[in-house]
């Protein structure tokens, strides 16, 4: 099956078109700095980000049972429609009250949690399924290699403009030549980003609209209560069979630890940028050279994940990310663009490895649901992370002067807690598998 073939399967050309639209976010380039021109604070910023983790949690498990049992179409379109909810709300938020925006972000945050739960494992599950009752499975790894270089084509694109959206001189010179008045800060021109991506949030519903899945008919003595019944109960089932389950439960234990990680350092990736004196102009530059990397290595990575046995591969990616953190904790003035793109590659490969692996170890009837258990393990992690780092922060910046935190020394004192965490984490989940390995092979 090659490419253009896996193109004219409807529900796989969807999944792509819905994943790459839904994630084109113009304000990713400049995350952090977006939410401090809104007004809010960096600790602010953090505890948002755990209250979005947070909501996922509880909302993901269920989702992805509800998508097993009610189908999977209705929550791939309803979670379309609550993100363009969530986008438009801080778009057209007003920003006179300090306190009314905070509450305007956190709603917002909860809204954006439920949308990537309820999204989470039924949009994969779609395409996978429909691969599967074409008995083209095996070309999954192949669709996550497209969806790579198609997303991040559009990445080059959002990050490039995205950016050039937040530069003020940039602007500036548009809007001269629109025959408007000049901006003279940030804060003139931060809705600009959020506008162009409520447009794209339009394809993404478009996207999900356009996805088709047999309808699921209830029995004739079933109800929307049994029905619910049976989603917890599958929710339950999934969950003692994961646990129970050596193979997938350290699958999804390293995955966490790797995603959830590497997400919290890569939200905050426009101050680190700023940290290590990077102009926000050349901030689309940087996601532009990292959505180009993933284009050109995306087939590398799939050889990777599909070639290494999976204790190599798994000891490689650790010792590589170990590596990669301590590099970004010495905050090399413009030389640290190059572990923030090497930590890029890794995560990129280990996405691979994991959906590949865990596809392959889970049946149909229950795929969203184990799917979303992934989604569940990676935001507990990173609702931890994100509790943890902002109090490391905080007892951090304490330590130096104003002047110090406008230079952001602190901030850069601050990152060597990610080398120490990825790598106490590492050994402790490594030397768990080393123990029921010993006991049953595992891989």
């Amino acid at each position: 099956m090659t490419a253009k073939e896996v193109l004219q399967v409807r529900n796989v050309r969807y999944f792509l078109m819905f994943r790459s639209s839904y994630f084109a976010r113009f304000y990713y380039p400049v995350f952090t700095l977006l939410y401090l021109d809104y007004g809010l604070t960096l600790s602010q910023f953090a505890m948002l980000n755990v209250v979005w983790a947070a909501t996922i949690v509880l909302a993901e498990v269920p989702s992805g049972a509800f998508a097993d049992t009610l189908g999977r179409k209705k929550l791939v379109v309803l979670s379309s429609i609550v993100m363009f909810i969530e986008i438009a709300m801080i778009a057209f938020v007003p920003t006179g009250n300090p306190t009314f925006v905070f509450m305007v972000f956190l709603v917002n945050r909860v809204l954006s949690g439920l949308a990537m739960a309820l999204a989470s494992g039924a949009d994969e599950a779609l395409a996978y399924d429909t691969l599967k009752e074409k008995g083209k499975e095996e070309m999954w790894p192949r669709v996550l290699q497209i969806q790579l270089r198609i997303a991040s084509s559009v990445g080059i694109f959002v990050t490039l403009v995205g950016a050039a959206m937040y530069d003020v001189n940039f602007m500036a010179q548009v809007y001269h030549l629109l025959g408007f008045v000049e901006p003279e800060s940030t804060q003139d021109i931060m809705r600009i980003p959020v506008y162009a991506t409520l447009l794209v949030a339009l394809l993404a519903i478009y996207a999900a609209l356009s996805m088709r899945e047999e309808k699921k008919t209830l029995p004739n003595d079933s109800s929307k209560w049994s029905t619910t019944v049976a989603s917890m109960k599958l929710t339950l089932n999934t969950g003692q069979w994961v646990l129970s389950t050596p193979y997938v439960l350290f699958i999804l234990l390293y995955y966490s630890l790797f995603e959830h990680t590497s997400r919290m350092f890569l939200t905050m990736n426009s101050q680190y940028y700023r940290a290590i004196d990077i102009p926000i102009i050349y901030f689309g530059l940087i996601g532009a050279g990292i959505s180009l990397l993933q284009i050109v290595l995306a087939g590398q990575s799939r050889r990777l994940a599909e070639s290494m046995a999976p204790k190599t591969f798994i000891a490689a990616m650790g010792l590589a990310t170990m590596a990669t953190y301590y590099w970004i904790s010495l905050g090399w003035s413009i030389y640290g663009v190059i572990p923030a793109l090497i930590l890029i590659f890794i995560i990129m490969t280990m996405n691979i490895f994991i959906s590949y692996h865990l596809n392959k170890k889970t049946e149909s009837h229950n795929r969203a649901t184990v799917l979303s258990f992934k989604g569940l393990m990676f935001n507990l992690g990173y609702g931890g992370i994100g509790i943890l780092y902002a109090y490391y922060y905080k007892l951090v910046s304490q330590n130096y002067t104003k002047e110090q935190i406008e230079q952001h020394i602190d901030f850069i004192a601050s990152l060597s807690s990610f080398f120490y965490y990825f790598t106490f984490l590492f050994v402790a989940i490594s030397v768990f598998f080393y123990v029921k390995n010993r006991e049953k092979a595992i891989f």
